[in-house]
């Protein structure tokens, strides 16, 4: 069975970093170029990238700005693409592992088998561990309400269902986990494979147009009391650490659909 998707990764003011991260993973594992789609924000953006790696990438002006609007704005694009599904990789990710060692198939064999499991289970999104630490690693397929992280994610593309959009920066990717949870019933997590990125410490990201750390955490705090607020502490509840929100979801919540 052949699944036909394209990569896309999100990218702003990281034309220095790109390359040297995710980029050289995904080259490392020999994913073939022409499968590969970088969203930009707008021309100057891109000649700034173009710069920095040549032209044999292709690339698409979004005119978006935030990491809600920009990935909306991506479901809406591959909503109305020929693609069967997308798998969004964020600009950062140095390393994929499974159970912390090398992968032990080819990696595009691999997303397709993530995409494969996925519709076998009925659900639209797919994701794999937030963390690259074995501790937290299972050699498991979990359906439960899960948190999919936004930085190594697949959605399968059904026309027949809505787009789920998100109204949220901070938390996006929780909130569109919820979503897709209380739309299909399940979301899909690969417990064995995890990746390495350096969350909130690299310069520029789209996160980055959002202001600076202070600003950025105040947006966390708030968001996390809407998420609350509109879902209930069923689905997702705060634990308050030092520096602000830890937004969790209940693993065991059970859809009513």
């Amino acid at each position: 069975m052949t699944f036909n998707f394209e990569i896309a990764i999100p990218s702003y003011n990281r034309a220095n970093i790109i390359g040297k991260k995710t980029l050289k993973l995904l080259l490392d594992f020999e994913v073939p170029i022409n499968k590969i789609l970088i969203f930009v924000r707008d021309k100057e953006q891109q000649k700034e990238y173009q710069k920095q790696l040549g032209k044999c990438f292709r690339f698409h002006l979004t005119g978006q700005t935030g990491i809600d609007s920009t990935r909306n704005y991506l479901r809406q694009y591959y909503h109305e693409s020929e693609f069967d599904g997308v798998f969004f990789i964020d600009d950062d990710i140095t390393d994929f592992t499974e159970l912390g060692n090398p992968i032990s198939i080819p990696f595009m064999d691999l997303i397709t088998y993530f995409f494969e499991e996925t519709k076998k289970r009925g659900a639209r999104l797919w994701a794999v561990n937030a963390l690259n630490n074995t501790f937290y690693m299972r050699d498991k397929i979990t359906t439960t309400l899960r948190y999919c992280i936004g930085a190594f994610q697949g959605l399968i593309i059904d026309r027949e269902k809505p787009i789920i959009f998100c109204d949220v920066g901070h938390f996006e990717d929780f909130q569109f986990s919820i979503e897709h949870f209380l739309e299909d019933g399940a979301v899909v997590r690969f417990d064995k494979y995890g990746i390495t990125t350096k969350y909130f410490e690299l310069q520029g990201g789209i996160c980055g147009q959002l202001g600076g750390m202070k600003e950025r955490q105040k947006e966390m705090d708030e968001n996390a009391k809407y998420m609350v607020d509109r879902y209930g502490e069923d689905v997702c509840r705060i634990k308050w650490k030092k520096w602000g929100a830890d937004l969790r979801l209940n693993n065991f919540y059970k859809n009513k659909i």
